[in-house]
């Protein structure tokens, strides 16, 4: 039995006949065995660089209690949790400025936190997020992959071969892992030590309202009275918080809720597209994950996060594109930070590549695997495995009716659990294959990961030379989530439309909605005064790609606020808040340019239905759209392109809808709600000249960012911010939270 505390100790029990051991549960990573007979004895041992001058073994007489009392005192003073009928707070906030006292000096592995989920038990989960610059294969690294060894060594980042700077935390790609169980309080200390730019991180699908007791009886978004919300921890600069400056270090807290597979990730600039991101799982007990029944192995390294990879940093891919005609386009896909791209050998066959992620199973067992799309361009990822069936039970962490497909096609932001059966195949190597979409195929990029079955004799995988792009997409049988696709034009496409939700929500009711938003977006023809100048090199006047066109929502481009929604509302001027209800030319627009803190406010408690529309101009695309702070269902989603078939590059005429088109078809009733069991997600993809309509609550007071979440989209305003509710009536932040603003 192994025990975390915040060091390492291990202990081996001697001769304890079965009869004579009891079950302890509770207080640390798995359970403890204490046996009972005098003739029993326990070896520990010592982690001796942790506790210098202790002895490298001890022997306790489990019979005479004095033996026991070093090692009870050793545990009583590093546990990591405590008992579920405790209350368990947060530390206290008088700490020393670095923390030293209230967490961690490392996180271990695996973390305490990181273990069998039991109903009505929680832990206080603590995590220290070091955020530098870095690189990728740098001196960590050795000679990866000339020596293939080497590839494993303690923070030896090999991405795809090529070598670059990376913003990574903890030094690792993806960042230090977060799995904790539904109920935990997690407190993360993450200091910025990026030496020019600022940063926060988001939690990407938690809701930040505070406990969750009385949500026991159901998984789905529903009225409650919180204890304890956090959304100023939501991490999103301007609206939740300030952003940490250069040396300044931030502690995020928050209720792990909904439980599910999520992720967090850098929300300023280009720092996720960099390596800045890492996954969160949040687990269940057995007698509350209703597909527990479905799968034998839920294991921790059974969690991909995939992304489409360049080979520059992201501010020197964003610079010449939005000021010149540089390339938008990825180069390769990394799957966890490994990927295959530069050959280091002499010949091209067999060749020299640094190592792909591997995943090993047992024939005859059904795995849960956790998929994690933290894509950034416009690259909807076609994910498969060779010879393997995948069965879909969940999205953005809720559970659906379990669907059986040949492949899933995701999002950026988009997460999906499947289970892959391995029940009478053959005991070998198989491809598990990720390919490019849209953007991603203009160079063919796609990428590789290998389920490798125990017993399986060595691989042959890639001693025939490179992998062919044409068979990582359209894989034949049925596939999920197909983009600019509607529902049943072909019968082997399934849309999001399809798939029902596992439970029935009574919190969002059918029938009319209280408020109706319509969000419709195109790239407009603009003299954005961000990349354009009207007298000098205005729109009409550049050449070739150097016509840069903006996004924009409602004819809006989101103005990025400089001190926090959430915590200094009442500093902003109100005449600069906008929305298409009330933009004014002169106010909020400038020669035909509108830029304004774009706000939908809501009543709290409201149920809103929002249209997500995309005009179909200039190009026939899918944008991924990602809301903060809750979930949602997604009633209906719809295509009206004349040329169906069309479904990416410059639309042809007739592939392009307006925004009035349909609120008129919403107002003759002939858009259809789907009530039956919607499947619930926060993050959706919007086919384009289409619509994908959405309906919550409003029942978590505070600021949410709602924003299409390819990174650079997002950074030149092609979101807006949800209020719901009141200032007065969201929680008030911490005693002396952190302000600022404009120096003017």
């Amino acid at each position: 039995v192994s025990i975390w505390s915040r060091k390492l100790v291990q202990f081996k029990m001697n001769a304890v006949p079965a009869s004579t051991t009891r079950l302890v549960p509770g207080l640390y990573k798995g359970p403890v065995f204490l046996p009972f007979p005098q003739y029993s004895t326990l070896n520990m041992t010592t982690n001796t660089a942790a506790y210098p001058g202790m002895p490298l073994t001890n022997t306790f007489n489990l019979g005479n209690p004095a033996t026991l009392m070093p090692l009870l005192v050793l545990l009583t003073q590093n546990r990591v949790g405590k008992a579920s009928n405790e209350e368990i707070r947060f530390p206290e906030e008088n700490c020393d400025p670095h923390y030293e006292s209230c967490t961690p000096e490392f996180n271990p592995i695996p973390h305490p936190c990181e273990r069998e989920c039991r109903v009505g038990e929680s832990m206080t989960c603590y995590y220290k997020m070091v955020v530098e610059w870095y690189s990728v294969l740098g001196k960590a690294c050795f000679n990866c992959p000339l020596n293939i060894t080497d590839c494993s060594r303690p923070h030896c980042v090999s991405g795809d071969g090529v070598e670059r700077g990376i913003i990574t935390v903890n030094r690792r790609l993806p960042g230090s892992p977060i799995s904790v169980c539904r109920g935990d309080k997690v407190v993360v200390d993450v200091q910025n030590k990026l030496p020019s730019e600022t940063m926060t991180m988001h939690w990407h699908g938690q809701y930040m309202h505070g406990d969750i007791a009385e949500e026991r009886a159901s998984r789905l978004p529903r009225q409650r009275q919180v204890r304890n919300p956090t959304p100023w921890n939501d991490g999103v600069p301007g609206v939740t918080q300030c952003p940490m400056i250069p040396g300044q270090s931030y502690r995020y807290k928050f209720i792990a809720n909904p439980a599910g597979t999520h992720w967090y990730h850098a929300h300023s600039a280009f720092q996720r597209e960099d390596g800045l991101y890492g996954k969160l799982v949040v687990r269940l007990p057995d007698q509350e994950n209703v597909h527990r029944e479905y799968y034998d192995e839920d294991l921790e390294e059974h969690t991909i996060i995939f992304q489409d990879w360049v080979h520059k940093t992201g501010v020197d891919m964003f610079i010449p594109h939005h000021w010149d005609d540089g390339s938008n386009k990825a180069e390769s896909f990394i799957i966890n930070g490994k990927g295959r791209y530069r050959n280091f050998g002499i010949n091209a066959v067999p060749g020299l590549y640094t190592p792909v992620e591997e995943f090993s199973v047992e024939e005859g067992r059904r795995y849960r695997f956790r998929l994690i799309n933290a894509g950034v361009s416009m690259c909807p990822v076609e994910f498969s495995v060779e010879d393997h069936k995948l069965t879909v039970i969940a999205t953005d962490g809720m559970d659906i009716e379990p669907v059986e497909i040949d492949s899933l096609i995701s999002h950026n932001g988009e997460r999906y659990d499947v289970i892959i059966d391995t029940t009478d195949k053959e005991r070998k190597t198989y491809k598990m294959k990720f390919g490019g979409l849209m953007d991603c195929g203009a160079k063919k990029v796609h990428g590789t990961a290998l389920l490798k079955y125990k017993g399986a004799s060595e691989s042959t995988m890639f001693k025939g030379g490179a992998t062919k792009y044409k068979d990582y997409i359209n894989i034949k049988g049925v596939s999920l989530n197909a983009p600019n696709t509607n529902s049943g034009f072909k019968k082997d496409k399934l849309t999001l439309t399809d798939l029902k939700s596992w439970e029935k929500s009574v919190d969002i009711p059918a029938g009319e909605a209280d408020r109706t938003i319509y969000l419709g977006y195109s790239f407009y023809d603009l003299d954005n005064p961000d990349f354009h100048n009207k007298d000098f090199y205005a729109f009409e006047d550049v050449i070739g790609k150097n016509a840069l066109r903006t996004p924009q929502v409602n004819n809006i481009t989101m103005k990025s606020p400089v001190s926090p929604l959430i915590t200094q509302f009442e500093e902003y001027n109100e005449e600069m808040i906008c929305n298409s209800e009330n933009l004014d030319n002169s106010t909020h627009c400038r020669e035909g340019f509108c830029h304004c803190y774009h706000i939908e406010k809501i009543k709290l408690g409201d149920v809103v239905d929002i249209f997500l529309i995309d005009e179909g101009l200039p190009w026939d695309v899918s944008h991924p759209f990602h809301l903060h702070g809750t979930h949602f269902q997604v009633l209906a989603m719809e295509r009206f392109a004349e040329v169906p078939e069309h479904t990416f590059g410059v639309g042809p005429p007739g592939n392009d809808i307006s925004t009035e088109f349909v609120k008129r078809r919403d107002k003759e009733g002939k858009i259809k709600r789907n009530f039956d069991s919607p499947v619930v997600k926060d993050s959706v993809m919007v086919p384009d000249a289409g619509y994908t309509l959405i309906r919550f609550k409003a029942d978590n007071p505070g600021f949410w960012f709602f924003h299409c979440h390819m990174s650079w989209h997002n950074h030149v305003g092609m979101g807006l911010v949800i209020q719901i509710g009141e200032p007065s009536e969201m929680p008030s932040p911490p005693e002396n939270f952190p302000r600022c603003g404009d120096f003017m």
